[in-house]
């Protein structure tokens, strides 16, 4: 067994199949298969289940999964800073948020690439039960999310509060009890708000209309199509083009927390390391403003 191994076991997870890891490394698929076999035969277990959609973790594979790729970071960690002490190299794997993507994140990526270009930055918008999820599974260092959890295996570093709004075509909402309201599926933390607002008022959601990018329920409001609970950064300038009109939200419900969650036994490489440092030191930033203002 050797690193090679742990990184084959990577990629049949991450990519869904036996085919799709041979299809990345550059290997033929019956070479992957015998190996799979080679290292069940060797560790007495069973790794994968084998589906015709692919393959799926047993619990015993589960666990090899996360210890593998915490070796294979440990690895090419050591290996980068053996060859080059004074410099940041490696992966870094964030998840975030459509909006924080757009509003929270970019001058943070921008200052973290001009000082670590050589770390290859790879982002991931999702909504935040599937960041959570991808974190909990090794598959992302880290993630920005929206909304409190309750993980005792997570670290969570607070980031910044992001005021909320409500957009419409036009200045008047009408009857919310009919309106079409644009939401992100289940699991979004806009949407959450969205929910929660209305069932202080006894309201049910009656025509929710589901998208998966931002930018789309942005365009949808603007034509008429409904309207949306979205960050006040992005409506913003939607408004200032008299595109469409915002509508402040009642106390309670006009905000969200962003926080940066991790793993807590996740292994802090020194691309991840650098990284919680900006974070950091951009959110005391940010409270220092606040405070003096």
């Amino acid at each position: 067994m050797n690193i090679d191994t742990f990184k084959m076991i990577i990629a049949i997870v991450q990519t869904g199949s036996i085919s799709g890891a041979a299809q990345q490394l550059g290997y033929a698929q019956s070479n992957i298969s015998a190996r799979v076999h080679q290292l069940e035969t060797e560790l007495r277990t069973t790794i994968f289940y084998r589906t015709n959609r692919g393959v799926i973790l047993t619990d015993a594979g589960k666990e090899f999964y996360n210890r593998a790729i915490n070796i294979v970071d440990l690895t090419e960690d050591t290996i980068n800073q053996m060859k080059h002490p004074n410099e940041v190299e490696g992966d870094l794997r964030i998840g975030t948020l459509q909006s924080a993507s757009a509003t929270f994140l970019p001058p943070i990526l921008t200052e973290y690439y001009r000082n670590f270009p050589k770390v290859r930055l790879a982002i991931e918008t999702s909504n935040p039960m599937e960041n959570i999820q991808q974190v909990l599974n090794y598959e992302l260092d880290g993630a920005v999310i929206g909304e409190n959890i309750d993980k005792t295996d997570l670290v969570s570093i607070p980031l910044v509060t992001e005021e909320l709004c409500l957009v419409s075509a036009s200045p008047e909402i009408g009857d919310l009890n009919t309106a079409s309201f644009l939401v992100f599926s289940t699991g979004c933390i806009y949407r959450e708000v969205t929910e929660t607002w209305l069932r202080s008022q006894n309201i049910s959601i009656h025509h929710p209309i589901e998208f998966n990018y931002l930018d789309a329920i942005m365009a949808s409001v603007c034509s008429g199509l409904g309207i949306s609970i979205v960050p006040k950064k992005i409506a913003q300038p939607f408004v200032e083009r008299k595109l469409l009109y915002m509508t402040e939200l009642p106390a309670g419900f006009s905000s969200i927390q962003l926080d940066f969650i991790y793993r807590k036994d996740h292994f802090i490489n020194r691309p991840f390391e650098e990284f919680i440092k900006l974070l950091k030191n951009n959110a005391a930033v940010k409270t220092t403003k606040k405070e003096v203002s």
